[in-house]
Protein backbone atom coordinates (compact mmCIF):
# COMPACT_ATOMS: atom_id res chain seq x y z
CA UNK A 1 0.00 0.00 0.00
CA UNK A 2 1.18 3.52 -0.81
CA UNK A 3 0.53 6.38 1.58
CA UNK A 4 0.33 9.73 -0.22
CA UNK A 5 1.21 12.99 1.51
CA UNK A 6 -0.04 16.14 -0.22
CA UNK A 7 2.13 19.06 0.93
CA UNK A 8 -0.16 22.11 0.89
CA UNK A 9 1.10 24.22 3.78
CA UNK A 10 3.12 26.83 1.86
CA UNK A 11 2.49 30.52 2.47
CA UNK A 12 1.95 31.48 -1.22
CA UNK A 13 4.34 34.40 -0.74
CA UNK A 14 4.67 35.10 -4.48
CA UNK A 15 0.96 34.89 -5.31
CA UNK A 16 -0.03 38.54 -4.71
CA UNK A 17 -2.29 37.69 -1.79
CA UNK A 18 -3.87 34.60 -3.40
CA UNK A 19 -3.78 31.28 -1.52
CA UNK A 20 -2.67 29.10 -4.43
CA UNK A 21 -3.89 25.92 -2.74
CA UNK A 22 -7.45 27.24 -2.57
CA UNK A 23 -7.48 28.94 -5.98
CA UNK A 24 -9.76 27.03 -8.34
CA UNK A 25 -9.15 25.29 -11.64
CA UNK A 26 -12.27 23.97 -13.34
CA UNK A 27 -14.26 24.53 -10.14
CA UNK A 28 -11.88 22.66 -7.83
CA UNK A 29 -9.25 23.99 -5.40
CA UNK A 30 -5.70 23.36 -6.59
CA UNK A 31 -4.79 21.02 -3.72
CA UNK A 32 -7.99 19.02 -4.27
CA UNK A 33 -7.11 18.52 -7.94
CA UNK A 34 -3.71 17.21 -6.87
CA UNK A 35 -5.25 14.84 -4.34
CA UNK A 36 -7.94 13.58 -6.74
CA UNK A 37 -5.29 12.41 -9.21
CA UNK A 38 -3.94 10.03 -6.55
CA UNK A 39 -7.39 9.08 -5.27
CA UNK A 40 -8.00 7.27 -8.57
CA UNK A 41 -4.87 5.09 -8.31
CA UNK A 42 -5.53 1.52 -7.06
CA UNK A 43 -2.18 1.28 -5.24
CA UNK A 44 -2.96 4.30 -3.05
CA UNK A 45 -4.35 3.31 0.34
CA UNK A 46 -4.57 6.70 2.05
CA UNK A 47 -4.12 10.40 1.41
CA UNK A 48 -2.79 12.73 4.11
CA UNK A 49 -2.90 16.50 3.58
CA UNK A 50 -0.55 18.98 5.25
CA UNK A 51 -2.40 22.29 5.57
CA UNK A 52 -1.37 25.80 6.68
CA UNK A 53 -1.47 26.58 10.38
CA UNK A 54 -5.04 27.21 11.56
CA UNK A 55 -6.60 25.89 8.33
CA UNK A 56 -6.92 22.17 9.08
CA UNK A 57 -10.71 22.17 9.52
CA UNK A 58 -11.22 24.10 6.29
CA UNK A 59 -9.02 21.72 4.30
CA UNK A 60 -10.65 18.68 5.91
CA UNK A 61 -14.12 19.94 4.99
CA UNK A 62 -13.01 20.52 1.40
CA UNK A 63 -11.46 17.05 1.14
CA UNK A 64 -14.72 15.50 2.29
CA UNK A 65 -16.98 17.71 0.18
CA UNK A 66 -15.09 16.84 -3.02
CA UNK A 67 -15.43 13.14 -2.29
CA UNK A 68 -11.84 12.01 -1.71
CA UNK A 69 -12.43 8.30 -1.12
CA UNK A 70 -8.97 7.62 0.30
CA UNK A 71 -8.73 10.74 2.43
CA UNK A 72 -7.25 9.92 5.83
CA UNK A 73 -6.62 13.18 7.68
CA UNK A 74 -5.28 16.72 7.62
CA UNK A 75 -2.22 17.66 9.65
CA UNK A 76 -0.97 21.13 10.46
CA UNK A 77 2.08 22.03 8.44
CA UNK A 78 5.16 23.70 9.84
CA UNK A 79 7.33 26.67 8.91
CA UNK A 80 9.30 24.57 6.42
CA UNK A 81 8.68 21.76 3.94
CA UNK A 82 10.67 19.46 6.19
CA UNK A 83 8.51 20.19 9.24
CA UNK A 84 5.30 19.70 7.25
CA UNK A 85 6.66 16.40 5.96
CA UNK A 86 7.60 15.25 9.49
CA UNK A 87 4.16 16.15 10.85
CA UNK A 88 2.48 14.16 8.07
CA UNK A 89 4.78 11.16 8.48
CA UNK A 90 3.48 10.75 12.00
CA UNK A 91 0.04 9.93 10.57
CA UNK A 92 1.12 7.35 7.98
CA UNK A 93 -0.71 4.05 8.45
CA UNK A 94 1.15 0.96 9.64
CA UNK A 95 0.27 -0.95 6.46
CA UNK A 96 2.07 1.50 4.15
CA UNK A 97 4.97 -0.07 2.27
CA UNK A 98 5.77 3.13 0.34
CA UNK A 99 5.39 6.83 1.05
CA UNK A 100 4.71 9.31 -1.75
CA UNK A 101 5.16 13.08 -1.41
CA UNK A 102 3.43 15.45 -3.81
CA UNK A 103 3.26 19.23 -3.99
CA UNK A 104 -0.32 20.38 -3.56
CA UNK A 105 0.56 23.15 -6.03
CA UNK A 106 1.12 20.66 -8.89
CA UNK A 107 -2.52 20.04 -9.87
CA UNK A 108 -1.85 18.89 -13.45
CA UNK A 109 -0.11 15.61 -12.61
CA UNK A 110 -1.65 12.82 -14.67
CA UNK A 111 -2.73 9.39 -13.43
CA UNK A 112 -0.50 7.78 -16.05
CA UNK A 113 2.58 9.63 -14.83
CA UNK A 114 1.76 8.82 -11.22
CA UNK A 115 1.59 5.13 -12.06
CA UNK A 116 4.96 5.32 -13.89
CA UNK A 117 6.63 6.76 -10.79
CA UNK A 118 4.92 4.18 -8.57
CA UNK A 119 6.14 1.33 -10.79
CA UNK A 120 9.74 2.58 -10.70
CA UNK A 121 9.61 3.06 -6.93
CA UNK A 122 8.43 -0.52 -6.48
CA UNK A 123 11.23 -1.80 -8.73
CA UNK A 124 14.09 0.35 -7.43
CA UNK A 125 12.98 1.34 -3.93
CA UNK A 126 12.89 5.07 -4.69
CA UNK A 127 11.77 7.14 -7.69
CA UNK A 128 10.88 10.74 -8.48
CA UNK A 129 9.01 12.42 -11.31
CA UNK A 130 11.47 14.33 -13.48
CA UNK A 131 11.70 16.15 -16.81
CA UNK A 132 14.77 16.70 -18.94
CA UNK A 133 16.34 20.15 -18.81
CA UNK A 134 15.59 22.12 -21.96
CA UNK A 135 17.75 25.14 -21.13
CA UNK A 136 21.51 25.31 -20.80
CA UNK A 137 22.43 25.60 -17.12
CA UNK A 138 25.38 27.67 -15.90
CA UNK A 139 27.15 27.23 -12.57
CA UNK A 140 28.30 30.46 -10.97
CA UNK A 141 31.65 30.77 -9.26
CA UNK A 142 30.02 33.04 -6.68
CA UNK A 143 31.48 36.18 -8.23
CA UNK A 144 28.86 36.64 -10.92
CA UNK A 145 30.91 34.86 -13.60
CA UNK A 146 30.43 31.42 -15.15
CA UNK A 147 32.49 28.73 -13.52
CA UNK A 148 31.15 25.71 -15.37
CA UNK A 149 28.55 24.57 -17.91
CA UNK A 150 27.31 21.05 -17.13
CA UNK A 151 26.28 18.64 -19.87
CA UNK A 152 22.60 19.38 -20.47
CA UNK A 153 21.89 15.83 -21.63
CA UNK A 154 22.41 14.63 -18.05
CA UNK A 155 20.31 17.31 -16.33
CA UNK A 156 16.76 16.82 -15.10
CA UNK A 157 14.30 19.05 -13.25
CA UNK A 158 13.09 17.30 -10.09
CA UNK A 159 9.32 17.32 -9.60
CA UNK A 160 6.78 15.36 -7.57
CA UNK A 161 5.50 12.78 -6.80
CA UNK A 162 8.57 11.43 -5.08
CA UNK A 163 8.07 7.89 -3.81
CA UNK A 164 10.20 5.90 -1.38
CA UNK A 165 10.17 2.54 0.35
CA UNK A 166 8.92 3.42 3.80
CA UNK A 167 11.51 1.62 5.92
CA UNK A 168 14.40 2.97 3.85
CA UNK A 169 13.16 6.57 3.96
CA UNK A 170 12.51 6.57 7.71
CA UNK A 171 15.90 4.98 8.33
CA UNK A 172 17.59 7.71 6.31
CA UNK A 173 15.73 10.40 8.24
CA UNK A 174 16.95 8.92 11.50
CA UNK A 175 20.56 8.71 10.25
CA UNK A 176 20.61 12.32 9.07
CA UNK A 177 19.07 13.78 12.21
CA UNK A 178 19.25 17.59 12.20
CA UNK A 179 21.07 17.58 8.85
CA UNK A 180 17.74 16.84 7.13
CA UNK A 181 16.02 20.00 8.38
CA UNK A 182 17.22 22.26 5.54
CA UNK A 183 16.42 19.81 2.77
CA UNK A 184 14.12 21.36 0.14
CA UNK A 185 13.73 18.23 -2.01
CA UNK A 186 12.57 14.97 -0.43
CA UNK A 187 14.84 12.80 -2.58
CA UNK A 188 17.90 14.45 -1.04
CA UNK A 189 17.24 12.52 2.16
CA UNK A 190 18.00 9.08 0.68
CA UNK A 191 20.64 10.61 -1.62
CA UNK A 192 22.61 11.91 1.34
CA UNK A 193 22.57 8.41 2.80
CA UNK A 194 23.98 6.86 -0.37
CA UNK A 195 20.70 5.37 -1.60
CA UNK A 196 19.96 5.30 -5.33
CA UNK A 197 16.89 7.21 -6.54
CA UNK A 198 15.40 6.52 -9.97
CA UNK A 199 14.60 9.46 -12.25
CA UNK A 200 11.23 8.69 -13.86
CA UNK A 201 10.76 10.82 -16.94
CA UNK A 202 7.14 11.95 -17.15
CA UNK A 203 5.31 13.07 -20.26
CA UNK A 204 2.49 15.43 -19.25
CA UNK A 205 2.75 18.99 -17.97
CA UNK A 206 3.27 18.94 -14.21
CA UNK A 207 4.01 22.60 -13.56
CA UNK A 208 4.14 24.00 -10.04
CA UNK A 209 2.00 27.03 -9.31
CA UNK A 210 4.29 29.56 -7.67
CA UNK A 211 3.19 32.93 -9.08
CA UNK A 212 -0.21 34.32 -10.05
CA UNK A 213 0.63 34.02 -13.75
CA UNK A 214 1.30 30.29 -13.23
CA UNK A 215 -2.31 29.86 -12.15
CA UNK A 216 -3.50 31.47 -15.37
CA UNK A 217 -1.23 29.18 -17.38
CA UNK A 218 -2.36 26.08 -15.50
CA UNK A 219 -6.01 26.89 -16.19
CA UNK A 220 -5.28 27.31 -19.90
CA UNK A 221 -3.34 24.03 -20.07
CA UNK A 222 -6.06 22.13 -18.21
CA UNK A 223 -8.80 23.51 -20.49
CA UNK A 224 -6.75 22.68 -23.59
CA UNK A 225 -6.08 19.10 -22.42
CA UNK A 226 -9.74 18.61 -21.50
CA UNK A 227 -10.83 19.87 -24.91
CA UNK A 228 -8.39 17.54 -26.70
CA UNK A 229 -9.50 14.54 -24.63
CA UNK A 230 -6.23 14.21 -22.75
CA UNK A 231 -8.16 14.55 -19.48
Amino acid sequence: MISVIILSAGNSARMNGINKQLAEISGKPVFIMSALAFDECPKVGEIIIAAPSGECKRYEDLAKSYGLKKFSCVVEGGNSRFQSMKNALGKVGKNADFIAFHDGARPLISKGDIEKVFADAEEYGAAIAAVRAVDTVKISGGDGFIEKTPDRSRLFYAQTPQVFKRDMFLSCLEKLGNKAENVTDDSLIPELCGEKVRLTEISHCNMKITRSEDLTAAKAIFDSEKKSGAR
